[in-house]
C-alpha cells in the first residue's frame, strides 16, 4: 500500500489480505497518518501478517528490488492495461509485489514509472473507480485465479520461522504449552484439510450484559 490515508481501508486491505493467504504486506507510510491496526475491523488478522512499513518510496522500492519483485501498479491512465481475464496474467512471475495506492491520487509517478505492467480493473457502470479495499480484493482474486498455486507459495526456511513465531505466541506466558508448541514447531502435525471453522464456532456471539438487558 503507497501512502493510504483512509485508515478503515488500511484495515480492510490487511483483512483481506490475511484470508487470501498473503503473508506480506508492505506499507509507505504517508508522512501525516499513522495508523494502527484495529482488531474490530482487522478481526486479529493482522497478528499474522508479516508487515514491513517504509518512510519513503525510495526506500520500499530498494527494498523489492533487493528481494527481486516484479512490480504490478494499478493504475487508472492511458497507459494502463484492463485486467479482464486471469489469463492474461500468465506467465506469472515468481515473485510479484502488487502495488495499490491512495484513495484520491492513486499510485505515484516514481512507482508507476517502476512498474513491470499497469493494471485497472474494467468496470460496466459510470463510477470510474472502486473503494481502495474492494479494489484490492478483486485483484487479489484475479492473481489467485491466474496461479492457484500462489497459495502456501513460501520458502521453507520462512514457513519454519513463522511456525515458531506463531507457537510462541499462542503460548503466551505459559511455560508449558511453550514448551509442547515449540515441540510442534520441530515436529508439526499434518494441515488441516480445511480452514473452516465449525459450525458451533460460527454461531452469533452475543455478549452477556446485552442478553441480560434484554431478558435473555
Amino acid at each position: 500500500m503507497e501512502r493510504p490515508w483512509n485508515d478503515d481501508n488500511v484495515q480492510a486491505v490487511l483483512r483481506t489480505a490475511e484470508s487470501f493467504g498473503v503473508q506480506n504486506v508492505w506499507t509507505i507510510q504517508h508522512p501525516l497518518k499513522r495508523a494502527r491496526p484495529k482488531r474490530t475491523v482487522t478481526k486479529g488478522s493482522h497478528l499474522w501478517l508479516s508487515r514491513r512499513v517504509f518512510p519513503t518510496i525510495e526506500e520500499c522500492l530498494a527494498g523489492l528490488r533487493a528481494e527481486g519483485m516484479t512490480i504490478w501498479a494499478t493504475d487508472l491512465g492511458d497507459e494502463a492495461e484492463a485486467l479482464r481475464s486471469p489469463a492474461q496474467l500468465q506467465p506469472f512471475p515468481q515473485r510479484l509485489a502488487l502495488v495499490v495506492g491512495r484513495e484520491l491520487q492513486g499510485v505515484s509517478e516514481e512507482l508507476l514509472e517502476a512498474a513491470d505492467r499497469r493494471l485497472f480493473l474494467d468496470m460496466g457502470g459510470f463510477t470510474e473507480s472502486l473503494n481502495l479495499s474492494v479494489a484490492t480484493a478483486l485483484m487479489l482474486q484475479r492473481c489467485f485465479d491466474a496461479c492457484p498455486e500462489l497459495v502456501g507459495a513460501m520458502a521453507d526456511e520462512e514457513r519454519d520461522a513463522l511456525r515458531r513465531q506463531w507457537y510462541e505466541r499462542l503460548a503466551g506466558k505459559n511455560e508449558n504449552k511453550r514448551e509442547i508448541f515449540l515441540r510442534y514447531a520441530d515436529q508439526p502435525p499434518e494441515p488441516l484439510e480445511s480452514t473452516r471453522a465449525s459450525a458451533d464456532s460460527r454461531k452469533p456471539r452475543v455478549k452477556k450484559k446485552y442478553l441480560k438487558k434484554k431478558g435473555f
